[in-house]
């Protein structure tokens, strides 16, 4: 458990608007709050909106909500304590648990620790060690300079077994939580159980997340002629998944914003080279296939992605498969094709920056670059040939969610085909039908929009929020909570009939998620229905009024079929709620004696 002390702590350190701007650059003040497009769903009109004021964020799109923790939570896809410790991190501010530690092998702080202090070492040992000679002179020749050395904190893991084992356990790590970290082996040799390090006599390259944190690392021999594998990576631990991370994308996002573009070459000395080069908006997928969730990092910040890959069969083939994810993911997409037997290191080498950059410039489109490699390599005089590049440029293009991206596509496949659009768009459709799954039998497919709470309940709330001194006493006293039928609604009434809007943030996480997201737009939005002529309390009345004919048709509904009452006690309570309901529909002034009489109060008002 953090006590609660510290999370306040935190929060009050963090400040909403400066956080999520960290995340979005692209959010701007509009009016009395800040704007943007939400990064949980795609939309086109900013509908995302940040309160300073009340230090609480709404999308009124797809609903999400809540206060600056949640937003670390939902966007890092994290839980609550690790949002804590993220933030905590970024404020400085020291999370001791109650209780003792947090759970030592499996605590991501403590993980988080473990990678800083072994990046530490491994970059000390590349500068300081003498063993680390060989390493220094490696850098040397692939001409990576002292700052790009130290700006991407490489390193030098010492060809020992226990090297950074012995270290750590000087530091007072265990070696059950180097394991958990993937920086030990578990070894039983000679019977005996213990553990070597996994990274011995290679140059290191951290692997960060998007916040700059050291999640992992990759180890490169420095002499070809080893009979090992060039590259060592990291194993999935509880920090480091490969399929969401790219190489250098901590020192290229702001870049990538920047210039709504991303580049994505292969390993990670292509992307320092071209960093070098001044290209900062590059990152490294590190050797591994292209990801739903890599589209999904780069969607967030960018509209365009460039691939960079070889020009040999595996690079055509990974650059195919890569335009695919990304088309699907909604982002333009180019490919450049490097020149045979060279890649972005040696081209910047061999002929400057400005052959990268031009390369990049003149990147064809992801269809383009897919027709070129298909009729090198298909005989298009035959009509098989032509088949098997037509079903490649439609399987592309059905790829594309987007009909207004998909529509120019098929135009230029069929200018590039010399066939009709018409009969292209005809062969996707019956390609997407047959592709489609059929549905079980009356399934109907889970809505995925958000629960929406009543609009009057809403904008009550919103008036409580907003005016609480002059609307509290109103609801207080004239507004039983069970007359708001949404449970939501109800539950925050209540909450604010005890304490002021102030306090909801701090019991946040306490409430549903449901409840947080609720709470985030009442508490972002504000009444639209208030100026000269309606004040505050004049709309709190109106619907408080609404909600007592609600409550009083239902009762004279559920008097209608009663079965329990003489003739002459129907008429005479259907009398009575008829006399209530027209003196509601006269307005709050002859409203007020019924509902003061209904409720056996003798209010002062």
């Amino acid at each position: 458990m953090i006590p609660k002390e510290t999370i306040e702590e935190i929060r009050a350190r963090c400040g909403i608007v400066e956080v999520i701007g960290s995340y979005l650059p692209q959010l701007r003040r509009r009016g009395s709050t800040y704007k943007c497009n939400c990064p949980f769903h795609q939309e086109k009109t900013p509908s995302f909106t940040v309160n300073d004021a009340r230090q609480i964020f709404h999308c009124f799109g797809c609903g999400a909500g809540g206060d600056v923790f949640r937003f670390v939570m939902d966007y890092e896809k994290v839980d609550f304590v690790t949002a804590v410790t993220i933030l905590a991190g970024r404020a400085g501010v020291e999370v001791v648990y109650e209780g003792g530690e947090a759970e030592r092998g499996g605590s991501k702080d403590v993980l988080y620790k473990l990678h800083a202090e072994a990046a530490a070492f491994y970059h000390r040992m590349l500068l300081e060690g003498p063993e680390a000679a060989e390493a220094r002179r490696y850098l040397e020749e692939r001409e990576l300079p002292p700052d790009v050395v130290k700006a991407f904190q490489i390193g030098y893991a010492p060809n020992e077994w226990d090297g950074l084992l012995k270290r750590a356990a000087r530091k007072g790590y265990d070696a059950g939580q180097l394991e958990a970290a993937g920086l030990v082996v578990p070894s039983d040799r000679g019977g005996a159980s213990g553990h070597y390090d996994r990274f011995r006599n290679r140059i290191m390259f951290p692997i960060c997340d998007p916040m700059g944190r050291v999640i992992g690392f990759s180890g490169r021999i420095m002499n070809a002629a080893e009979k090992s594998a060039k590259y060592v990576n990291s194993p999935e631990t509880l920090l480091f998944k490969k399929s969401q991370v790219l190489y250098a994308f901590d020192k290229a996002r702001k870049a990538i914003v920047d210039t709504r573009q991303a580049v994505v070459v292969e390993g990670q000395i292509d992307a320092i080279r071209c960093h070098q080069a001044g290209l900062a908006n590059v990152v490294a997928s590190q050797g591994t296939a292209l990801t739903d969730n890599h589209a999904k990092l780069l969607k967030r910040h960018a509209d365009e992605v460039v691939l960079v890959l070889d020009a040999d069969a595996a690079g055509i083939k990974a650059a195919l498969a890569a335009s695919e994810i990304f088309v699907a993911a909604e982002l333009s997409v180019r490919v450049a094709a490097l020149p045979e037997k060279e890649d972005p290191d040696s081209l910047v080498l061999r002929q400057g920056p400005e052959a990268i950059r031009r390369l990049v410039d003149e990147a064809p489109s992801a269809l383009d670059f897919l027709i070129d490699a298909f009729q090198r390599q298909e005989d298009t005089a035959t009509e098989a040939g032509r088949m098997r590049v037509v079903q490649a440029v439609l399987n592309l293009i059905a790829q594309c969610p987007s009909a207004a991206r998909r529509e120019p596509m098929l135009h230029r496949a069929a200018d590039r085909l010399n066939l009709s659009p018409l009969a292209l768009s005809q062969d996707l459709r019956r390609a997407q039908a047959r592709s489609r799954p059929a549905p079980p039998p009356e399934a109907k497919p889970p809505s995925t929009a958000p629960k929406n709470a009543p609009r009057e309940e809403a904008a009550l709330l919103e008036l409580l929020v907003h005016y609480y001194p002059e609307v509290h006493p109103l609801v207080h006293d004239f507004l039983p909570p069970d007359y708001l039928s949404d449970p939501v609604c109800r539950q925050l009434v209540e909450t604010l009939m005890l304490d002021p809007p102030e306090t909801l943030n701090e019991h946040f996480h306490d409430m549903s998620e449901e409840v947080q997201r609720v709470a985030s737009r009442v508490q972002v939005g504000e009444s639209r229905a208030i100026d000269a002529e309606n004040s505050a309390p004049e709309l709190a009345q109106r619907y408080i009024l609404h909600f007592w004919k609600r409550h009083l048709e239902a009762e004279q509904a559920a008097l209608a079929r009663r079965a329990d009452m003489t003739n002459e006690e129907r008429f005479r309570e259907t009398s009575r709620i008829r006399h209530d309901l027209h003196a509601l529909a006269k307005g709050w002034g002859h409203a007020l004696p019924m509902l003061e009489t209904r409720l056996h109060r003798d209010v002062d008002f």
